[in-house]
């Protein structure tokens, strides 16, 4: 009963924030920038809540245990970062070809900006709730970085699956160990985690560099929507299912050792 309140709280929610980014565009042009932060914020709260609600509530379940130690939290506020900085240029990109807005820096400086989409419609309402507003960092003469709420979000999502791939798989190494010569099903997994983890990192570094190269050649900015949409949902979905292949093995692995545990020993590494 909890869980369908909750859902049909963050559903609601959800519709609202359409509603809000319509009216954005009804309402005093200064008013914009705070109906439309509404709206992403209470639209990408509401994603983020449903995901860790249903699809990946036990991955959620498993970060909560993993993030209090030390090694948790490095591993999860790097990954984190460098994945925000990334899609961050990336955003710069779109915001730069798309609305010719000029990378000119001429001193530090940070800003939180909304850019209105015409003509109105549910795709530019769309698109305007996956990068407006954005914090702004400018670094003289040309660097900018563009911090929106759907950046922040993703890259919450997929530091949280980067942290439970890699450390369910050092979990499933400590119980497994020599003893039942359990390298071979500790090994898929763990090369499972190093691709996804390398492939999350090295294609949007790659897609950051080519794309500024690729939209002036061809005056279009769809490789920045390509890679700053489409690319993480996919990576994520990736580290999705490994991570339920992880905890399979982890589960078979337990009927091994628990049977033959010594007494008084609790060890257990199936599915959170």
């Amino acid at each position: 009963m909890r869980n369908y309140l909750l859902a049909l709280l963050f559903g609601s929610l959800f519709a609202l924030s359409f509603a809000l980014a319509y009216s954005a565009y009804q309402v005093n042009q200064s008013l914009f920038g705070i109906f439309e932060g509404s709206s992403s914020l209470i639209f990408w709260g509401s994603v983020v809540a449903l995901v860790f609600l249903y699809p990946m509530r036990y991955i959620f379940d498993l970060f909560r245990r993993y993030i209090v130690t030390v090694r948790g939290a490095l591993i999860f506020g790097s990954y984190a970062a460098v994945h925000m900085v990334i899609y961050s240029v990336i955003l710069e990109g779109i915001i730069a070809y798309t609305f010719k807005i000029p990378a000119l820096v001429t001193q530090y400086s940070s800003g939180i900006s909304a850019i209105p989409i015409y003509p109105v419609s549910l795709l530019s309402i769309a698109a305007g709730i996956g990068f407006n507003p954005s914090v702004d960092l400018f670094f003289p003469p040309v660097y900018v970085i563009a911090l929106s709420l759907y950046t922040i979000s993703i890259s919450f999502v997929i530091a949280v699956l980067v942290l439970t791939n890699i450390l369910k798989v050092v979990e499933i190494g400590k119980v497994g160990g020599t003893r039942l010569r359990s390298r071979a099903l500790v090994a898929m997994p763990a090369l499972g985690v190093v691709g996804g983890a390398a492939c999350c990192l090295s294609l949007p570094v790659l897609i950051s560099l080519a794309a500024p190269t690729t939209a002036i050649v061809a005056g279009s900015p769809l490789v920045y929507y390509v890679a700053y949409f489409i690319f993480p949902p996919v990576t994520a979905l990736g580290l999705k299912f490994n991570m339920d292949s992880t905890c399979k093995i982890a589960s078979r692995l337990s009927k091994i050792v628990v049977p033959n545990a010594m007494p008084n020993q609790n060890t257990t590494i199936g599915q959170a």
